[in-house]
């Protein structure tokens, strides 16, 4: 009887651990399952992607390369959709990317979610080119948004790489997201080819040389005087970026400035442009010359993901410039992107005591409205429209509506790209009050500016004289 009960409890103990065994085998398989997929999509994650898709690679007959691509979209302003509609639409527009892609996949392909906003896709195109296969995706997609509202915002962008028989998965990878990288704003679908690398290293070497000019001094600041129409006196200057590169020389801010803002160096270049105007407009001061305003661009990144007003209290702090000779200039087109934002940043800056100045007006997009709700002192009128004042009739009508506007609204208006008598005379007679232009002088450095306003002391201490 009691060998019977030590066999009984032998066997119960055996089933139990071996019941043990098996969930903890069930849990760690389930467990492998689940880590190796997204869980909102279900598609591999990034990691599985990688594994499966090199896996996909190995088994492909190298000899029909050229018929399978790697394509990696882009969830465009997926945070925006968040933050505007919810995250269950950001979701429902995420699933919407997972679905799409498993419509249109077929034996062999990979397909995964390789971040929040990106998706892998390795598929053989099947006698389609990859601009076919991203009409057929561009079809496809919005079938799946339940919200018509999120539909109509959701965009993407697509980078394509095609197999050569030699990459592997990542270096497939990294060719198609090169192609998000150098895409076109304009341009959804974007093929990978040899001058992209070419192009992307050039980037990176000025890249690391504009960040090198900025720690070793490369830059410098000229400045274009504005001028009085009617007396010819320069009343400020406008601060423009030279590059003095150590072997191309003196590069335009047009060759860099598209760069730096695609690398985002901009708004480093943006304050440092600004504290060595004050400090310039303070040495002029402190040599007794006359105070002149002077200007300086903001550019789009520096006025919406940095602290300008910040920035700029700072600066006249160090500086012990006086804000009345300090103008921010800001574009037409970014000070209408967030009108509320634009109002309450540039009011905080004019309550300073420093001046707003509308830089390019006519080309943008402005309405009376806003320009009523922002603080703008000054406005320039584009030279587009002031290089052809004299011939063309339409041109001179709009520049003569600008200036009237301007007056019944108590804005100076300044005429940039003044060339010519013609366009001076022009130009004074519709009654713009400021010229910026070569006629007057070009963009010249802080010595020459000084050596300009010197002399104009001179010459009112001579006729005074008189």
């Amino acid at each position: 009887m009691e060998i019977a009960l030590i066999i009984v409890n032998a066997f119960l103990v055996v089933c139990i651990f071996a019941l043990i065994l098996m969930l903890k085998y069930a849990y760690m398989s389930g467990k492998r399952v689940r880590i190796n997929f997204d869980e909102m999509t279900g598609l591999l994650n990034r990691a599985s992607f990688f594994m499966q898709g090199q896996s996909a690679l190995d088994k492909l007959d190298k000899s029909k390369h050229g018929e399978v691509a790697l394509v990696v979209f882009d969830v465009d302003k997926l945070r925006l959709i968040n933050t505007l509609y919810g995250t269950a639409d950001g979701d429902d527009v995420v699933c919407a990317f997972a679905k799409t892609l498993r419509s249109l996949a077929g034996k062999g392909d990979v397909i995964g979610r390789v971040d929040t906003d990106d998706f892998a896709f390795l598929t053989r195109l099947r006698g389609r080119t990859s601009e076919e296969l991203a009409e057929q995706f561009a079809e496809t997609f919005p079938q799946y948004i339940a919200n018509a509202s999120v539909r109509d915002q959701v965009n993407y962008y697509a980078g394509v790489c095609i197999f050569d028989g030699q990459d592997d998965i990542y270096t497939l990878f990294n060719k198609a997201n090169l192609c998000l990288l150098t895409h076109a704003d304009d341009q959804r679908v974007s093929e990978f080819s040899g001058d992209m690398e070419q192009r992307m290293v050039e980037n990176e070497i000025m890249r690391t040389e504009m960040l090198n000019a900025l720690d070793n001094g490369q830059f410098e600041l000229y400045y274009q005087p504005k001028v009085e129409f009617k007396t010819g006196k320069i009343i400020g200057v406008e601060a423009l970026i030279r590059w003095h590169h150590p072997i191309k020389g003196l590069v335009p801010p047009c060759d860099f400035i598209p760069l730096a803002e695609q690398f985002g160096i901009i708004t480093k270049i943006d304050e440092w442009g600004l504290f060595t105007a004050c400090r310039q407009g303070k040495i002029w001061q402190d040599k007794g010359l006359p105070p002149v305003k002077i200007s300086v661009n903001m550019s789009q990144a520096q006025f919406v993901k940095t602290d300008i007003y910040a920035t700029i209290v700072k600066a006249l702090d160090e500086t012990k410039l006086d804000p009345q000779c300090l103008e921010i200039e800001v574009t037409e087109t970014m000070a209408m992107t967030d009108v509320e934002h634009t109002v309450n940043v540039l009011n905080k800056v004019h309550a300073l005591g420093v001046s707003i100045s509308m830089d390019d007006f006519g080309t943008g997009y402005s309405s009376l409205a806003s320009l009523k709700a922002i603080p703008f002192d000054v406005l320039k009128i584009d030279r587009s429209l002031v290089c052809d004042v004299n011939d063309n009739d339409t041109s001179r009508r709009i520049t003569s509506a600008i200036v009237a506007m301007c007056k019944a609204m108590k804005m100076v208006v300044l005429a940039e790209g003044v060339e010519t008598d013609e366009q001076s005379k022009l130009l004074t007679d519709l009654g713009c009050d400021l010229a910026q232009g070569y006629y007057y002088s070009k963009p010249r450095t802080a010595d020459e500016i000084e050596e300009m306003l010197r002399a104009e002391v001179d010459d009112h201490a001579e006729n005074s004289a008189c």
